[in-house]
């Protein structure tokens, strides 16, 4: 017996021939089941794009770029073409506006994305010299070029189906499990090509492209869930408007432009030292990878404990409060790399750096949460995508020249060394205290820093509904850390406390079990 076709969903309809077509056309309207269920989605769909990120950006890929030789400048042009690829936000804009299909446009541009992993793997059996370096750099801005495409329709549609009052909670939950894979994946990752090298398994180039391949897997399981994902129709256009009034309006909005501000400084501020941080690990300290591997999994667990934490406060006292506070935080840790040759002149560089870290990864999960959802929700509803891409064009052109910079001036500043020292005379002798040595990318952390000082000046200009004083923010923060102090003054409270990641990963396996009773806190 043929069965009917059945209401779409949003995932697959049943055809009449008894196979299954793939239906990605928008609904008009979403039942609060059906959002629920996309909110499950989106969480599936972000712990499998983790993955993939956390394999094909940051430390791995700067290991591999030095495996193959290359110099500071060039770790720079890799920081600097995914962000300069975002300038396709653009024609992207006006794409979607012809294209009305935002799931379905993402599907392809992330689909393509994950093909340029899957030729990024094959890289080492090319060539391990430059050749395959420049063959990296082409491949990662052909990758960034899909992703950049694709982002206006997938703000668009976060825009849309995740209810504005929720947006703390929700980003918070999905970033930190997020957060939790990462830690996972980049600790595992190190240690493979630590072990690789130490048993002698080949070239070392090869563990990279084995982690490529694990990242295109899991990239396809990614794009399979953009698939299942419902999509409400977009907000009808009262009137068609041309390009360039499309991509103008958001910078005639005095308050939006006041954000766009802050952002381009910032990213610039925060995208001329973060690439180099791996960079200084690896070659001004020794380090092994696997220990930055431990580096980074310390920033993330920081992450993970703090995420929910600042998305309550980001609910309670708007998103700007928050950024107020964590912004200078993580320009103390920046600035804390400056001391390091200090740390491990008097043999403290080990905990030194797991404190710089600690700093980092509390700081970064406010500013990485609060800073996505203020443009979410200062961005008009059914002008989204214009208002987000002309955001997104201008952290792109910060985020592309700060990291050449940033390796012009790591070039310039080598060989070239500052020196504050305190002497102590006396008849038995006289000893130096070495109190500042600024050398190579020293310097470039330090204007970083001088940068994000400036950000804050244009964040004070941003107007949002529910803000308050950075003061009240600071009060609530103690209030909390006395409340969890005591919590933890018990055998019960540190039980708790060492048991939530663990309860955090239960109640999501719970959860896709029982897709109905699926909730964000």
């Amino acid at each position: 017996m043929t069965k009917r076709p059945v209401p779409f969903q949003g995932t697959v309809v049943p055809s009449r021939s008894g196979g299954t077509n793939m239906k990605l056309e928008p609904k008009e309207a979403l039942t609060p089941e059906e959002t629920e269920a996309g909110l499950g989605i989106l969480v599936k769909q972000g712990l499998a794009t983790q993955v993939k990120l956390t394999l094909t950006e940051g430390v791995f890929v700067v290991a591999f770029a030095i495996l193959l030789g290359a110099p500071n400048t060039v770790v720079g042009i890799l920081a600097a073409t995914p962000s300069l690829a975002q300038l396709l936000q653009i024609p992207s804009v006006y794409l979607l506006r012809r294209f009305r299909s935002r799931r379905m446009l993402n599907f392809l541009t992330t689909l393509g994305s994950r093909i340029t992993i899957l030729m990024m793997a094959l890289i080492p059996f090319v060539s391990t010299s430059e050749t395959g370096l420049v063959l990296l750099v082409v491949l990662v801005a052909v990758q960034a070029s899909f992703v950049a495409i694709g982002s206006p329709s997938w703000n668009s549609l976060l825009r849309d189906l995740v209810p504005e009052e929720r947006l703390g909670s929700f980003f918070s939950r999905r970033m930190a499990l997020m957060a939790a894979v990462a830690v996972v994946v980049s600790l595992l990752g190190g240690l493979f090509v630590s072990e690789w090298e130490h048993w002698n398994l080949g070239d070392p180039a090869y563990s990279f492209s084995a982690l490529f391949f694990i990242a295109f897997s899991a990239g396809l399981i990614s794009v399979y869930y953009i698939t299942t994902l419902p999509e409400p129709k977009m907000a009808p256009i009262e009137k068609q408007a041309t390009f360039s009034e499309l991509i103008s309006k958001p910078y005639q909005d005095d308050n939006f432009r006041n954000l766009m501000l802050f952002s381009g400084v910032w990213s610039f501020s925060t995208a001329l030292a973060a690439p180099f941080f791996t960079v200084y690990l690896l070659t001004r300290l020794l380090m092994d990878l696997s220990f930055v591997t431990v580096l980074s999994a310390i920033t993330q667990i920081m992450s993970i404990l703090f995420f929910r934490f600042w998305g309550r406060l980001s609910d309670r006292f708007a998103n700007k409060s928050v950024l107020l506070v964590t912004v200078p935080l993580f320009m103390v840790g920046t600035l804390l790399w400056t001391f390091s040759s200090v740390a491990e002149s008097i043999s403290i560089i080990l905990p030194f750096l797991i404190l710089i870290h600690i700093i980092m990864g509390v700081s970064a999960a406010g500013v990485n949460l609060t800073s996505g959802n203020i443009g979410l929700k200062l961005a008009p509803r059914g002008q989204a995508a214009s208002y987000l891409a002309a955001r997104g064009i201008i952290i792109a052109i910060a985020g592309a020249i700060a990291p050449l910079v940033g390796g012009l001036l790591a070039d310039f500043f080598t060989g070239r060394h500052l020196f504050l020292t305190f002497n102590w005379e006396a008849p038995e002798g006289t000893i130096v205290f070495n109190t500042v040595d600024f050398s190579g990318l020293d310097f470039v952390f330090l204007i970083s820093v001088v940068i994000g000082v400036y950000s804050l000046h244009r964040l004070a200009l941003v107007k949002e509904v529910g803000e308050v004083k950075e003061k009240d923010v600071i009060d609530a923060i103690l209030s909390e850390t006395r409340r969890n102090v005591r919590t933890l003054s018990t055998i019960d409270g540190l039980r708790q406390t060492f048991q939530a990641p663990l309860t955090t990963v239960r109640k999501a396996l719970q959860k896709k079990k029982e897709p109905q009773r699926t909730t964000f806190e």
